[in-house]
């Protein structure tokens, strides 16, 4: 990516677009290294205005991945940009339902979703968000069989737990290595004990 592109997605110049207009942008570029696109590169610093202003100029950039398969909205729920998350899934909401779909479960090469994403780092607000849209999200699981629930039990992030255990019906209970949200349970139960 060229580095006026990429500076203004990190400084949030959506003048840049205003000033540009003439010319012609190739949004499509990506990072050396990472080939991240400018919409991923908005993600990361939070920056919504540019995400905006890249996706009515580009919208075929909401699906596109980089080097780890991640898609903007992996970026955004990871890292608990609500406000991003909630702009992303906005715009996949005004495409056809299967291409809202794709977004939404699309897997990164750990075949982790952007759920598995916000679970990881205790997002609260951008899992409510997710599953709100999607229910069937939490039936996926990564390469490591981790499910969603799983994750969260894992990690001792009660808030999240109970929110799918609650609102999702019938989710996956899949943990690493054969286990399931039960053996975790027990064994942070009895870790627990321990540190008592």
């Amino acid at each position: 990516m060229d580095d006026i592109l990429f500076n203004a997605a990190i400084s949030a110049n959506d003048r840049f677009f205003d000033e540009n207009r003439d010319e012609i942008l190739n949004l499509e570029q990506g990072t050396k290294g990472r080939n991240s696109t400018i919409l991923h590169v908005a993600a990361k610093f939070g920056n919504v205005q540019i995400m905006k202003r890249v996706l009515d100029l580009k919208p075929s950039l909401l699906y596109k991945t980089n080097c780890e398969g991640n898609t903007a909205l992996h970026i955004a729920a990871s890292l608990g940009h609500s406000d991003m998350t909630k702009l992303l899934i906005m715009f996949a909401n005004s495409q056809e339902v299967e291409m809202r779909m794709e977004l939404l479960r699309k897997q990164n090469h750990e075949k982790s979703t952007a759920l598995h994403e916000a679970i990881k780092y205790n997002h609260y607000a951008i899992v409510e968000l997710l599953i709100r849209e999607d229910l069937g999200l939490t039936l996926f699981t990564n390469i490591y069989g981790e499910s969603p629930l799983f994750l969260a039990v894992d990690r001792r992030f009660c808030q999240i737990a109970l929110h799918i255990i609650k609102t999702v019906a019938d989710c996956g209970y899949g943990g690493r290595k054969g286990k399931n949200v039960l053996h975790s349970a027990v064994t942070n139960l009895a870790k627990s004990a321990i540190q008592c």
